[in-house]
């Protein structure tokens, strides 16, 4: 699959590609597209409360449960482990998986630190 990077533009594929795809489910909330309300996951929700290790657990659930659902386009991907990880400008989810095959580790950072203004 071809697809293009949020951040630079340019064309991505194979695991980039993957990645990318998972870090738009994850950073989409649901209801959060006018024309897909169904695109997207739970992971926001929990964004914004005290990150106890409860709150830790349902996030990593959430995270889990987006693959399965396929409007998300991530069926490709079979996820066997997620672990979140507190960070000073947010979190950062591990997946560990089976991806075309073979075994592969990645990390998808949800930031909550402020965008750069447009000037």
């Amino acid at each position: 699959m071809i697809g293009i990077d949020r951040k630079t533009g340019r064309k991505i594929e194979g695991f980039d590609q993957l990645v990318s795809r998972i870090a738009q489910v994850m950073t989409t909330p649901k209801v959060g597209r006018a024309k897909r309300p169904s695109f997207g996951c739970h992971v926001r929700d929990y964004m914004s409360a005290n990150m106890s290790d409860s709150m830790i657990i349902r996030l990593q659930s959430a995270a889990i449960a987006a693959f399965y659902e396929p409007i998300n386009g991530l069926t490709d991907f079979v996820p066997s482990r997620c672990v979140a990880q507190r960070l000073s400008d947010g979190l950062a989810l591990y997946f560990e998986g089976k991806w075309n095959g073979q075994s592969i580790k990645f990390e998808v950072p949800l930031d909550v630190s402020p965008s750069e203004p447009i000037t």
